[in-house]
């Protein structure tokens, strides 16, 4: 069914409707809402029932006295203006998806995927409310906010559509969030990831790939994996400890609950690499500072899922080079009074390696 603005609808997976008031995409309209907001529907989620709106209507849901932007930050009522999220898909035979935060970006033309319009959402794929603030790389003031505002659980939130030639303003931002509810048995630290996409992969096919909770095709980029987030935070509820304000990841593959896990050499031991192409993928275009920033990030995450883990001893393999990823570890272990740093043992990793003694 094809919609125009002015059209009445009425939602057909909750109650309540509005009146069209911008088609954002093919597959997409903002909707008019009584409470004053407007919200965007996928078009298979609405049905149209009237073809027009009285223009004499006492409270004509299209005025601009209820006309709100859709980047307004939520009332001042204590609750999540929620109504700006639109419900994530579910889609059997598609494998799963790690819960956590994400952005996506999905073609109009799912034919063509590497022409068209581009769709870049934030996926919200826990059961928790969000408050975000999405910063780009501006290059006159250095980040420059792109986006805002409150999502409910297992929801996406359309940020913006562009035309392809826009894109490359998406090739390095962050993103920070804040995570809500009611009643929970887990207390999450606020989330604050860096990303960084090359542009080149969005005029390449083989990079779109279907999801268990995405419609069509798409560019699925993992910011806060929700395994990370419960750790750090019920580890001070759990041990009475605090743990040092150390939020900051790095965009990445899904993780597995506890990261140290994939590093074992026994239950309490374990052994990290954090050479730069044990990391990530593609790493020749990334700057000095920007590896430097991924491999102590890293480190730091394993430190700490470490201690979460009761682990004895972890080596971490610096390597040679210049001695700075080294220095800046050894800087970081002086805020963890409970750790002791050693050489690590010269026969089995040579120069470059140094092991890190965990205490209770």
């Amino acid at each position: 069914m094809k919609f125009k603005v002015g059209d009445k609808v009425k939602f057909l997976n909750e109650r309540g409707g509005g009146v069209v008031s911008k088609i954002v995409s093919p597959g997409m309209v903002n909707v008019a809402i009584e409470e004053g907001f407007d919200i965007p529907v996928m078009i298979s989620n609405i049905i149209k029932i009237e073809t027009e709106v009285p223009p004499d209507s006492p409270k004509h849901m299209f005025s601009e006295d209820f006309k709100v932007n859709i980047t307004q930050a939520p009332e001042e009522t204590g609750n999540i203006n929620i109504r700006h999220s639109v419900p994530l898909s579910r889609i059997p035979g598609q494998g799963e998806v790690p819960e956590g935060i994400f952005i996506a970006f999905i073609p109009h033309d799912q034919k063509w995927l590497i022409t068209g319009l581009m769709d870049v959402y934030l996926v919200n794929h826990t059961p928790f409310q969000l408050q975000f603030t999405i910063y780009l790389e501006d290059d006159q003031a250095g980040y420059k906010r792109t986006g805002f505002g409150a999502m409910t659980e297992e929801s996406m939130y359309l940020v913006e559509t562009l035309e392809r030639e826009q894109l490359v303003k998406w090739e390095l931002g962050v993103v920070q969030v804040l995570y809500h509810r009611e009643k929970s048995h887990k207390i999450l630290t606020p989330g604050n990831s860096s990303f960084r996409v090359k542009a080149t992969k969005f005029f390449q096919e083989g990079h779109y790939r279907s999801s268990a909770i995405l419609n069509g095709k798409s560019i699925l980029i993992s910011l806060l994996p929700l395994s990370a987030q419960l750790t750090l935070v019920q580890a001070e509820i759990e041990n009475k400890t605090s743990l040092p304000d150390q939020n900051l990841s790095q965009a990445t593959l899904a993780e597995p609950e506890h990261i140290i896990d994939k590093h074992k050499t026994s239950p309490r031991e374990a052994v990290v690499d954090l050479h730069i192409g044990e990391l990530v993928e593609n790493y020749d275009q990334l700057e000095n500072a920007e590896i430097l920033r991924i491999q102590v990030n890293y480190f730091t995450r394993c430190l700490e899922n470490a201690i979460v883990n009761n682990l004895s001893k972890v080596t971490f393999i610096h390597g040679v080079g210049t001695g700075v990823l080294k220095t800046a570890i050894k800087q970081i272990l002086k805020d963890y009074p409970n750790v002791e740093l050693r050489d690590a043992s010269m026969a089995q990793f040579g120069y470059g390696a140094m092991d890190v003694i965990i205490g209770k």
